[in-house]
């Protein structure tokens, strides 16, 4: 019998999937670990299971979250992502959203990437904890903190500890599948 992470288990199929085969996953890619960054900043103060059921939106009103593409965005194209009501709304959102192409565009003028300079902060290992209890799973991290600080510095904004945490959990960097969990690494 599979047994999932109790978060998981508490939304729709898409969420079910979402666990199954993508969160904890190891994500070098550099678009993914944008999108999944860009995601978890419109999640602050809502639920995944909401995000993950407009994700698709997301996807097309952000140009497929391709850096590039976004970073280069002009008040036109925030005003039609304020008035898209197909994805969440939040001026703030959207404009960090699009500090954060540019922020990324930089770091790859710098000689490395968004996903690069996430995973090199963890020396390129996966941090595996091994809690037993939902309860026990924090919100952040003193990694965390440390990873929004150095994100920060580099003009990254709405990346707060917690956001952050989350987001490393996303895209691999931290494992946190329930130890009894059947997708425990």
């Amino acid at each position: 019998m599979i047994q999932r992470c109790d978060w998981a288990t508490t939304g729709s199929e898409l969420l079910c999937d979402y666990h199954d085969n993508e969160w904890g996953e190891k994500n070098e890619d550099e678009r993914a670990v944008f999108e999944m960054l860009s995601l978890e900043i419109m999640q602050a103060g809502l639920n995944w299971d909401l995000v993950l059921k407009k994700r698709q939106a997301f996807r097309e009103a952000f140009d497929g979250f391709e850096i590039e593409k976004v970073a280069v965005y002009d008040s036109t194209k925030v005003e039609e992502l304020r008035h898209d009501e197909a994805i969440i709304r939040n001026q703030r959102k959207i404009l960090a959203i699009i500090n954060n192409a540019q922020a990324a565009s930089k770091l790859k003028a710098e000689g490395t990437g968004l996903a690069e300079f996430v995973w090199q902060l963890a020396d390129n290992k996966v941090i595996v904890n091994n809690w037993k209890h939902a309860e026990q799973v924090p919100s952040k991290t003193p990694f965390s903190q440390e990873v929004a600080v150095r994100l920060q510095k580099k003009g990254f904004k709405f990346v707060g500890p917690t956001i952050v945490y989350s987001f490393l959990q996303a895209i691999g960097v931290i494992d946190d599948h329930l130890s009894y969990c059947s997708f425990k690494k």
